[in-house]
């Protein structure tokens, strides 16, 4: 009897020790996430302030200093230089000369720029910088890399491209504590009928940035700065994420993360508009991490203490009860052994039996009450499943389902599904034909699942179907879309895009993907392969956010798979993802294969891999082939 009341006092003070760790964790949680929230909030508001602070201050000197660069161009003593007009060597030498001191005086004079150099259609290279002078009259003693040079001279007339970052030391020929390490050029051609063509080459170096970024420093921030191809010119201090894909990834996603030092941080950034760079601001969150470890230590030590006296009081009280139930057991057993005498000691807590049927009968109103609430559950799900039969009718309606889609068009075969992880999804896939020559292809994928999503998801592709026939090209069409998200969107749900168009009789095409998994695409004869490039942002993540078109071209025999995320990420019963390597690989064991037998393929492939787990995100993909405007 001892042993089974000692297994008992176990089995009772068991969940109270679950209870204290469930309470521990969760006190922590609440205050992790409350605390981290209150901190992003806080560098939010930092953020704008320093955002706006460096477009306009660095924007409008980049501006100025181009400006002035093209009034430079003009002058006498720069023209004498283009046109090489001196009929000796003494004459190019005083030309060169003038262009120097006039050069020089120009850079001093403009914050903005470093140095000034010019390049003639040839190639060959002339101007002034602070350490030194460049007149290189043979174009392969031009010190500028040879892809950087082919940009220059490929540069259309009127526009302004940005090259670089190089070395100071490439310029120069040689390196001291002066020469910078990282130098940008603004380049641009400009024609004149009195010397033909002259590209004119604006140099700035980091230490404007410097410059720029000083009111800004606070100790926990670091500042980068990205071109349009995510080449990084500038960041300011020794520290910080050095993943440049993963820093801009990461930035604005409310979510802290660690870099690979180990430090926790979070990334903020905006695009700004001239030039259109990407201005990065890492914040460090170790201030944050320390006090958010203190809090769970003081949680920790407070919960242990209320655990002990919780059970002290259970230890008095167990001694209590058990006093009660020897008195009655003691009286049961002499009844048993013919003992008639009444129990004459009462227990001092337990009361007459009768209390117990009271007890009996307040047990079965509320066991009656809770089955008239189960009942009323019941009804509650079958109204619920109803609604959402109903909501799965109408997606199943709303996107394309009959194939061939297009029967009569011979020079292209395409097949699409979506299974959705619920009754009601949020991916969609999207196929029209804009006019008889162009066709315009989609997939995206709603944050979220269920009917709100699939709401969501209704109302998006409808905007994206109207702009595309309204003949705007796929990036005006998701910044329209981007914009009226930012606007109008109280549940703050967002979606990724793949969206693209194809000229039917050429092949050519326009494809923009804002935050998307990458398309897998086959060329004629060779094998699917992972078709990888720098992504725009997603779409209601950002007002200001920019998106890019990309061209392609597609030849007969071609053919392209796009998908959403539900595809890689599916995972089987140890948790192991499918994975985009397993994508390829499985479209390569029949690359010949109709989009259709594609599609299904991968879909079976990827059941098979997860087996017995429950699907957990909707699965959507869409397959193009392009036979040409020959093929019959």
């Amino acid at each position: 009897m001892k042993q089974k009341l000692k297994a008992l006092r176990f089995r009772m003070v068991l969940p109270v020790i679950a209870m204290t760790l469930f309470v521990v964790v969760l006190l922590t949680a609440l205050f992790s996430r409350t605390y981290t929230g209150m901190i992003l909030k806080r560098e939010q508001e930092v953020n704008a302030v320093g955002f706006e602070t460096i477009s306009h201050s660095l924007s409008p000197l980049i501006e100025a200093s181009v400006s002035r660069v093209r009034g430079i161009l003009s002058d006498e003593r720069v023209l004498s230089c283009v046109k090489q007009e001196g009929t000796s060597a003494a004459e190019k030498i005083r030309a060169r000369i003038r262009c120097r001191d006039y050069l020089r005086g120009e850079i001093t004079r403009n914050e903005g720029i470093f140095g000034l150099l010019f390049m003639r259609k040839d190639g060959s290279l002339f101007g002034a910088l602070p350490e030194g002078n460049l007149f290189l009259d043979d174009p392969e003693a031009n010190p500028l890399p040879e892809e950087m040079r082919t940009q220059i001279l490929n540069v259309p007339h009127g526009q302004t491209i940005w090259l670089g970052p190089v070395s100071g030391e490439a310029l120069y020929g040689f390196r001291n504590a002066k020469t910078p390490e990282r130098v940008m050029i603004a380049a641009w051609k400009s024609v004149d009928v009195s010397y033909g063509e002259c590209y004119a080459l604006m140099l700035m170096d980091e230490s404007i940035f410097d410059r720029q970024f000083s009111a800004l420093q606070d100790g926990k921030s670091t500042w980068h700065l990205f071109t349009e191809n995510g080449t990084e010119i500038y960041h300011s201090g020794n520290g910080g994420c050095r993943d440049s894909e993963r820093l801009i990834r990461e930035s604005n996603s409310g979510e802290v993360f660690n870099d690979e030092d180990g430090c926790p941080v979070c990334a903020f950034s905006m695009t700004m508009e001239s030039p259109a760079w990407t201005l990065v601001r890492e914040v460090s969150m170790e201030d944050s991490e320390q006090v958010i470890r203190g809090v769970r230590g003081s949680v920790a030590v407070l919960a242990g203490l209320t655990f002990l006296v919780a059970l002290a009081l259970y230890e008095l009280w167990l001694k209590r009860f058990m006093r009660q139930f020897r008195t009655l057991l003691k009286g049961i057993t002499r009844m048993g052994q013919s003992d008639s005498e009444p129990i004459t000691t009462k227990p001092s807590s337990i009361t007459e039996f009768g209390t117990m049927q009271e007890e009996i009968n307040r047990t079965s109103l509320a066991l009656n009450g809770q089955m008239n609430t189960i009942r009323e559950m019941t009804a509650e799900k079958e109204r619920v499943n109803t609604e959402m039969d109903l909501a799965r009718n109408i997606q199943a309606s709303v996107l394309p389902g009959s194939f061939p889609a297009f029967p009569d068009r011979v020079e292209f075969d395409l097949y699409a599904s979506m299974t959705p992880a619920r009754e009601v999804g949020g991916d969609f896939y999207d196929f029209f034909l804009i006019d008889d020559d162009h066709l315009a292809l989609v997939i995206a994928d709603v944050s979220g699942k269920g009917i709100p999503a699939a709401m969501f998801m209704m109302t998006i592709k409808t905007v994206i179907q109207n702009q595309m026939q309204a003949g705007r090209n796929p990036a005006e069409a998701l910044e329209f879309v981007n914009r009226q998200l930012s606007t109008r969107n109280p549940s703050m749900m967002f979606i990724t895009v793949w969206l693209a168009v194809v000229e039917i009789s050429t092949g050519k095409g326009l494809a923009c993907n804002a935050g998307h998994e990458d398309p897998v695409i086959r060329r004629a004869g060779g094998k699917f392969e992972q078709l990888v490039y720098p992504h725009d942002m997603i779409v209601g993540g950002l007002k200001k956010a920019r998106y890019r078109n990309r061209e392609f071209e597609l030849h007969p025999g071609d053919c392209v798979l796009v998908y959403t995320d539900g595809v890689p990420e599916a995972a089987n019963t140890g948790l192991e993802m499918f994975g985009e390597e397993r994508i390829t690989e499985t479209l390569n064991e029949c690359p010949d294969a109709e989009p259709e037998t594609l599609v299904r393929y991968v879909h079976d492939a990827v059941n098979r891999f997860a087996g017995n787990a429950e699907q957990s995100d909707d699965i959507t993909m869409l397959c193009f082939r392009y036979h040409g405007a020959d093929h019959s």
